[in-house]
């Protein structure tokens, strides 16, 4: 006998995202081998101590629990993984480019990741609001504005 179909796909699939996260998670503190993109995660969960405390009870928490300061600790990770995973394969190159050059031009790795993310995010949001395609371009223009205003890298900024 089959399972009948759920009336909330979305909430069924929220639900399975939070039981894989909380797993990938046990996962790593058991001392598991982790793959690619599940090692990534867990690097972006460890990044961000403020939300330890949920990794371990996703599965078990509403939407207004796992929110903090009107951030979604769960996309938050996933954008740092999205970054990463961007950078790892080498496309679009662009992105890690300017993680790089961010970094040259004095931030965090973890800093310039999350300035990328904002621009990947934003584009994610128009792509889902505007119902349209990605913008490649548009993207790539970002992020070359984002490093023109970071200013002069610091190894040739003058010393006062």
């Amino acid at each position: 006998m089959s399972k009948p179909r759920s009336s909330d796909p979305s909430g069924e699939m929220k639900a399975l995202t939070r039981r894989r996260i909380r797993l990938v998670w046990e996962m790593a503190l058991l001392g598991g081998h982790l793959e690619d993109d599940d090692a990534r995660l867990v690097q972006a969960m460890r990044e961000h101590p403020e939300y330890a405390d949920l990794w371990g009870r996703l599965d078990e928490l509403s939407d207004e629990q796992i929110e903090r300061d009107g951030t979604n600790p769960i996309l938050h990770v996933h954008i740092h993984q999205l970054i990463e995973n961007q950078i790892a394969g080498g496309e679009p190159k662009e992105v890690g480019q300017t993680v790089e050059e961010l970094m040259r031009r004095g931030l965090s790795r973890h800093e310039a990741v999350h300035r990328v993310g904002a621009v990947v995010s934003g584009e994610i949001w128009r792509i889902l609001k505007d119902k349209r395609p990605f913008d490649g371009q548009g993207v790539a223009r970002q992020l070359r504005r984002l490093v023109e205003k970071m200013g002069t890298p610091r190894r040739y900024a003058k010393r006062r």
